[in-house]
């Protein structure tokens, strides 16, 4: 049976951190007002984390796209439990008034809040509601091994492209297209929990509720396109990783692993190796947790990824790299990953062995490839049978299953950029590649951008690139 926020068994502590929370989003968005992200969204969320429950408040400071009769958000937390509501809006306002709103679309994750706005104003939304977590290895619930998976649990402000984007939830793939934004967030849970994050953790206070010790974390995550966390008993190990001259604080939170001085090396390897081949790694931190996923190896978030336990030591360390990758193709160059989604994952699989070949083992690079090469053919020979579509900009709706969806946007996609890499050579190829970053950078990418960034450097890959998409070339 899902809580209602008014019967919170800490309503005091919450209303306190409300006030708050409510103090702290002005300040903290306010702070940024001279760098040109100064109008991305600010999302404040004061939670408290008891049992299977969360109660969150959430302000989000958001400037408004254009003149709109209401704002349209996500709820993916509803797509999480099949039978069950698994987010309970008990109130919503819009500049300290309550506003009416309609929860609709598929599994009911779409959230659109009545109130007119026009171009360019800032309007302050705030909702209240409990999330009850499934017992589920995803993205969002209590997994097998006790450690709860908080990622898609607060509503998120829908993309405005001539209208709200209201695409919903798909289980295959990441089905996710946001703008870069900020995190300030409170979470309020049992003493003994660990936790590991998007952002940094910033200040721990202990406190006494109904008779537990709790503490209180305050995070923030600043220019990243989501937030999640990790929740439950966990190991750690950290560590520094020099990039740039900055130091990025590491760490590494596992439930079982032999070697997490080893695994926390390829991290930091990882970090380093992007950062020289395409651009520096900005945030300060950078945290890896080990969960259980049932329908992925690992899930990236800003600043944070999670990785799944698997038989094989090299499978699991080249998810490491592929989610750490992510950083840089995701979340600080986004793109439609609805409907372009070879744009990131191709591109973060061919750099999970990229990350090979740029660190001399260049024959571990070619066997990967060529494996890649292999799988994808097995599924184009037979085409008439299985309905397989190798075309590449389609939604995700479209996939036939889980197996054509990674062929297509996995390794198709990294052929692709590996294509590129061959034609034009290991020096314009990085070179093209940062280029493509610089000018994306907190910003959405297409193939055009793409194509745009080889350009720069003389290199024409139109013809290529259209071919891969359009599924003419020859492979």
């Amino acid at each position: 049976m899902t809580k209602k926020f008014s019967k919170s068994p800490i309503p005091y502590l919450l209303a306190v951190l409300t006030l708050l929370a409510s103090c702290a989003l002005l300040f903290a968005c306010n702070k940024t007002n001279a760098n040109p992200l100064a109008t991305s969204t600010c999302y404040e969320l004061t939670a408290n984390y008891e049992g299977d429950t969360l109660e969150v408040y959430q302000e989000i400071l958001y400037y408004a796209p254009a003149d709109t009769d209401g704002i349209v958000l996500h709820i993916y937390a509803n797509a999480f439990n099949k039978t069950n509501d698994v987010i309970d809006i008990s109130s919503a306002q819009i500049n300290r008034k309550n506003v009416e709103f309609d929860i609709y679309g598929k599994d009911k994750t779409l959230l659109k809040l009545h109130y007119p706005t026009r171009k360019g104003k800032s309007v302050n939304i705030s909702v209240q509601y409990t999330v009850t977590l499934p017992e589920t290895d995803t993205r969002l619930g209590i997994t097998a091994r006790g450690i709860s998976n908080l990622a898609c649990f607060y509503p998120v402000v829908a993309r405005y492209e001539n209208g709200y984007r209201e695409d919903c939830y798909n289980s295959f793939g990441d089905p996710f297209y946001h703008d870069i934004s900020s995190f300030y967030v409170n979470v309020t849970l049992d003493e003994g929990l660990d936790v590991a994050c998007s952002g940094e953790i910033t200040d721990t206070r202990l406190v006494r509720v109904n008779g537990k010790d709790k503490k209180t974390l305050e995070i923030e995550a600043e220019f990243v396109r989501d937030f999640a966390m990790s929740v439950g008993k966990m190991s750690k190990v950290t560590g520094k990783a020099e990039i740039d001259g900055n130091e990025i604080g590491l760490t590494y939170c596992y439930i079982e692993d032999p070697y997490p001085a080893r695994t926390l090396e390829r991290i930091s390897q990882s970090l380093s190796v992007f950062s020289e081949a395409f651009g520096a790694y900005p945030y300060k931190t950078f945290t890896v947790a080990q969960s259980n996923l049932s329908d992925a190896g690992g899930m990236e978030y800003g600043t944070f990824v999670t990785v799944s336990l698997t038989s094989s030591r090299e499978e699991y360390l080249d998810t490491v790299t592929h989610e750490t990758a992510h950083q840089w193709w995701y979340n600080l160059v986004g793109n439609d990953q609805i409907n372009s989604a070879w744009l990131d994952e191709g591109l973060t699989e061919f750099c999970t062995y990229y990350f090979h070949y740029l660190t001399d083992n260049r024959e571990k690079f070619k066997t990967e490839m060529n494996n890649i090469s292999k799988s994808y053919a097995a599924f184009a020979a037979h085409k008439p049978t299985l309905g397989f579509d190798g075309s590449m900009n389609r939604p995700l709706s479209s996939y036939l299953t889980d197996g054509e969806y990674v062929a297509v946007c996995y390794f198709k996609g990294a052929l692709l950029f590996n294509t590129l890499r061959e034609l034009v050579g290991d020096g314009k190829f990085q070179a093209s590649m940062q280029r493509y970053l610089a000018d994306n950078r907190y910003g959405v990418a297409t193939e055009d951008s793409l194509i745009a960034a080889f350009k720069s450097q003389g290199c024409d890959i139109s013809g290529i690139v259209t071919s891969f998409i359009n599924d003419t070339a020859v492979i």
